[in-house]
């Protein structure tokens, strides 16, 4: 009898045109989603395979025309880190759009060249793209909306909820039917998109996939809480689709652009500017100082280098003039500090209030778990660094002592690959979206109990 039911409420929701209509709405707009998001991660890859072939020719190029001198040599070659990404990074493309995956750097000061990036049109990046978990996090939460706004409402409207109520005793799992019929195809819709996202991106079934698969699940359910909340007051269908889309506008949209209006004024980075001006200030203005300025300093940062002899006597040296780039990374080092340390404590604060947040939470969850959100570009831009002082370090000596080009293994090399080491834990994002669900819906259940519709 009970599965009699279940499967009359099935062929009633079915029935309504608008149920389809959702249901085709999120299929569609959820494929897209998938096509979109590879695209971009697809032209991001196509540019870093360009890159590595680029690197080859341009390592050749630059022997043939200036291989007789060193220094010149790698005054002009470049060296390229890639910010390899994830296939997650088609699920949730986060910040791959605004922030460089590919940094060619020379031998030269490193922080004026760190921060160069491929020139894209201002609006495109405004509207960002279109991937799966975009979908997930804005679009699935109105037709959960829409499937649920009347589910108590409309019958009481037309009468029927009186002629139910008259034939039971148990009204409240009429409505707990209803709902969870709801909840079942919204669940359903969702495996349906993850599991085409599984073969379409090639995504690993592993901790990751569990994770974001249990992070998208348990949000939808907040959604289904907020909705089950505004049924038990007994409103009106108008006055539960008002509350609930404006809910809808209010967390989704004006809070986090509110939060990154107030991030931006609250931690505001005027040290860019002033950490390249204190760069090319600490090497230009060493072209008019004797060279000892320059020179004490370097053998104090590298004091291993002092073996290699040092031409005081001439006028223009490829060690003098390394050295003097070197001095203007080193005069930068407070300002870049400070960018840094203002950018993770933007980070830092935009996960603290994502915690009261859902959506928020979401997004920044999925987004770490992709390896596209900030802290990930921070962890690439210090292993850019790192290189650059690998690749420095190991031809200075060649430098140095005026060695050929051909002396070198510059033609072994590639450009470096960056993969982040760990996974990152989603269990704080999962507990928050799981403690206001729980909260809503206990406050549900006791504004069903207070009107004794159970």
């Amino acid at each position: 009898m009970k599965q009699y039911i279940y499967q009359l409420e099935f062929k009633l929701f079915f029935r309504n045109s608008p149920a389809w209509i959702g249901i085709i709405v999120l299929l569609v707009t959820g494929f897209a989603g998938l096509y979109f998001g590879k695209t971009f991660i697809a032209r991001q890859l196509a540019v870093i395979e360009k890159a590595a072939v680029l690197q080859k020719k341009n390592t050749l190029n630059n022997i043939d025309h200036f291989g007789k001198d060193i220094g010149l040599f790698f005054f002009h070659n470049k060296f390229s880190v890639v910010n390899t990404p994830d296939p997650w990074s088609a699920f949730a493309n986060g910040q791959r759009d605004v922030n460089p995956y590919l940094i060619s750097v020379t031998m030269l000061g490193l922080e004026g060249q760190l921060y160069d990036t491929d020139i894209n049109n201002p609006v495109s990046l405004l509207m960002g793209n279109m991937d799966l978990s975009f979908v997930f996090i804005f679009l699935f939460p109105l037709v959960i909306i829409a499937f649920t706004y009347n589910l108590l409402s409309e019958q009481q409207e037309s009468g029927v909820w009186s002629l139910l109520k008259s034939q039971t005793g148990k009204s409240f799992t009429i409505i707990r039917r209803k709902f969870s019929i709801r909840v079942v195809v919204i669940i359903g819709v969702a495996i349906v998109l993850f599991m085409v996202a599984k073969f379409y991106l090639n995504l690993p079934v592993d901790l990751t996939f569990l994770a974001v698969f249990a992070l998208t699940i348990l949000y939808l359910f907040f959604w289904f809480a907020v909705s089950f909340f505004f049924i038990s007051l007994n409103k009106s269908s108008n006055f539960n689709a008002s509350a609930m889309v404006a809910v809808w506008v209010l967390i989704c949209i004006v809070i986090p652009a509110s939060l990154n209006l107030f991030l931006t004024r609250k931690y505001p980075i005027p040290e860019a500017l002033q950490n390249v001006i204190n760069q090319r200030e600490g090497y230009h203005e060493k072209w008019d100082m004797a060279k000892e300025v320059t020179m004490k300093p370097f053998f104090e940062h590298y004091p291993q280098l002092k073996k290699y002899p040092f031409p005081q006597e001439k006028t223009f040296s490829w060690f003098w003039y390394y050295a003097m780039q070197q001095m203007g990374d080193d005069q930068a080092l407070e300002s870049r500090l400070a960018i840094q340390h203002k950018l993770e404590s933007r980070q830092h604060f935009t996960q603290t209030v994502a915690l009261f947040f859902p959506p928020i939470q979401t997004q920044l969850g999925i987004n770490k778990m992709a390896g596209s959100d900030l802290d990930n570009h921070l962890d690439f831009q210090h292993a850019v660094r790192k290189y650059h002082e690998q690749i420095r370090l190991h031809f200075y000596p060649n430098i140095f002592l005026n060695q050929g080009v051909n002396d070198t293994d510059i033609k072994n090399y590639k450009p470096e690959k960056y993969i982040r080491q760990q996974v990152p834990s989603v269990w704080v994002n999962l507990l928050s979206i799981m403690l206001f669900a729980s909260i809503l819906m206990v406050i549900s259940i006791f504004n069903f109990r207070k009107a004794n519709r159970f």
